[in-house]
C-alpha cells in the first residue's frame, strides 16, 4: 500500500511538473495584455493560435494541435449571429486563416463563409503562430419609405429651425 502511494504520488508529481513548465514557457512568451486562453490538457502537444475580429472573446489560444478550426471558432465564443426581420439578406461573416511563411509574409491558408466552414469536414492543420480572423459584413437592407419620411422629417426640422435663428437675429 506504501509503495503504490510512493508510486502514484511520484508519477502524480511528474505530470505537474512538465504540465506547469510546459504553460509556463508559454506564457513568458506571450507578456501582453491580451486574453489568453489555455485548452489543453497537461502533457499535451499545443499550438498557439491568435483570435482577432467579431468574434466573442479575441486573444491568444493554445490549443491541442489536433484542434479542427471550427472547434477553435465554438471555443471563442462562436461567430456573431444576430435575428434578423423577414426578408431580410443574412449577415456574411467570413473566416480566414492565415500562416507565416519561410520568408516571413503572412499569407491565406484558408478563407470560407461561416456557412461552409460548418459543411466542411476537412480543415487546415493548425500551427503556431497562425491567426483566426472572424469579419462580419451586416447585410444592406433596402431604402424603404419610412427611410425616406425619416430623411424628410429632419430635413423638415432643420430648414424651421434656421428660418427661427434668422427671425431672431
Amino acid at each position: 500500500m506504501a509503495l503504490l502511494c510512493i508510486v502514484l504520488g511520484m508519477s502524480g508529481g511528474a505530470v505537474v511538473t512538465s504540465a506547469s513548465a510546459q504553460s509556463l514557457d508559454r506564457l513568458q512568451e506571450t507578456e501582453t495584455s491580451v486574453a489568453y486562453h489555455y485548452y489543453a490538457r497537461p502533457g499535451d502537444a499545443t499550438v498557439q493560435v491568435s483570435v482577432w475580429g467579431t468574434i466573442g472573446n479575441t486573444g491568444i489560444y493554445e490549443v491541442p494541435e489536433d484542434t479542427q478550426l471550427d472547434k477553435l471558432v465554438t471555443m471563442a465564443g462562436g461567430a456573431p449571429i444576430d435575428a434578423r426581420q423577414r426578408g431580410q439578406d443574412p449577415d456574411n461573416i467570413q473566416i480566414k486563416l492565415y500562416r507565416t511563411a519561410e520568408n516571413g509574409e503572412r499569407s491565406v491558408i484558408y478563407e470560407a463563409s461561416l456557412e461552409r466552414l460548418i459543411a466542411d469536414t476537412q480543415y487546415p492543420v493548425l500551427q503556431d503562430d497562425d491567426i483566426l480572423v472572424v469579419e462580419l459584413e451586416r447585410a444592406r437592407t433596402p431604402f424603404r419609405f419610412r427611410d425616406a419620411l425619416n430623411i424628410t422629417s429632419s430635413l423638415a426640422s432643420l430648414t424651421l429651425l434656421t428660418l427661427r435663428l434668422i427671425d431672431f437675429f
